[in-house]
């Protein structure tokens, strides 16, 4: 099965009631033990990668590496969800590395340590909403 977005597998398990497990993954290990393990029991899953993953691997790499799992686990539905992006860059780059889902994080501003206000939550949302 192809790469879905988050939107398509959270309706769909709404639908017939279950949950979805969402993992951080930084290496093909991971994802090879996640698929294996969502393969044994037949359950999709969201793989998500933070800013520090996405650092620590690059974009290219993990991108072609989900790609890759969904080419090896074609029964599995996956969602490669970029995980709390902390500005519209984040953002941007992960759309256009393929992840099929992507978090704006507007609670705090781009440092990721400073309270951000509703004003600048609801703007940063619109803004990476746009780009999409």
């Amino acid at each position: 099965m192809a790469l879905i977005t988050l939107r398509q597998l959270l309706d769909h398990a709404a639908e017939y009631s279950y949950a979805v497990p969402a993992f951080n993954i930084n290496n093909m290990e991971q994802g090879l033990s996640i698929l294996r393990a969502a393969n044994t029991v037949d359950a999709p899953v969201i793989i998500q990668a933070s800013r520090g993953a996405r650092s620590y691997a690059g974009d290219i790499m993990l991108s072609h590496m989900v790609k890759a799992l969904s080419e090896m686990y074609p029964s599995i539905p996956i969602c490669l969800h970029q995980d709390h992006g902390n500005n519209d860059a984040t953002c941007l780059t992960a759309i256009r590395h393929g992840f099929t889902s992507v978090m704006m994080d507007g609670s705090l501003e781009s440092d990721m340590k400073t309270p951000a206000t509703y004003e600048y939550n609801v703007d940063i949302t619109k803004k990476v909403s746009d780009l999409a």
